[in-house]
């Protein structure tokens, strides 16, 4: 079992929350810029207000239709919601007007919610083409290739994600879960005490620990 792959994470611009007046139905943000109004939908997805979110981007498509950025927050967001065609169509069309190696992660994510496994490899490819050292592509890449057998091409995924990020716990708990598939139980049982120092408290440390303590038993008792 492995930890939900790393989302990339739309980023906007600075907001300039001079530029945004009182906001009702009368009132559309028509000064803004591209990156302006995804801030906006952004502050509201934040807030756990998706309506609103999604409201501001239509909004904000329909003035900027040729905007790969708006297109990619409303993928990112789609994705959240669990709808991953209308995801998908948001992240290919952002894809069709601009590369962007984040948009390739969110996009081979939503391929992977179809099965698409063999197509969101190849996203994840292209996204470390573009940019080598790209921590949320390298992890979810190593991710698929695990599910895909793959365990030494997921152990080099995970080993740079650690080589480029140390401080990073996920990629200990997943790293772990592949050493211990090769047969590397004592590196196993190493990476998963990593990813307990490291991981904040909650569910994933307590999955861990009981992790641990189940392969420290298989390992006394032998083969």
């Amino acid at each position: 079992t492995s930890p939900p792959t790393l989302p990339p994470g739309a980023k906007a611009g600075p907001l300039d929350l001079s530029k945004i007046g009182p906001h009702d139905e009368a009132y559309a943000h028509e000064s803004l810029d591209p990156d302006a109004w995804a801030g906006v939908a952004l502050m509201y997805q934040s807030k756990g207000q998706f309506g609103e979110a999604l409201s501001t981007l239509d909004q904000a498509i329909a003035r900027y239709p040729e905007n790969a950025h708006l297109y990619a927050v409303r993928g990112a967001l789609w994705l959240q919601l669990e709808e991953y065609a209308k995801a998908l169509a948001d992240l290919e069309r952002s894809l069709g007007l601009a590369e962007d190696p984040g948009v390739r992660v969110n996009y081979a994510e939503a391929l992977r919610r179809f099965d698409r496994k063999s197509d969101a490899l190849a996203s994840l490819d292209r996204a470390l083409e573009t940019n080598p050292d790209y921590l949320p592509a390298l992890f979810n890449r190593g991710v698929l290739r695990f599910e895909l057998g793959d365990e030494e091409g997921a152990l080099a995924d995970f080993d740079r994600a650690i080589a480029i990020d140390p401080t990073a716990a996920a990629p200990y708990f997943n790293r772990a879960a592949v050493r211990w598939a090769l047969g590397e139980k004592e590196a196993a049982i190493a990476d998963l005490d990593a990813f307990i120092e490291r991981a904040p408290v909650g569910a994933w440390k307590d999955t861990a620990r009981d992790l641990r303590a189940s392969w420290q038993a298989q390992r006394e008792a032998g083969p």
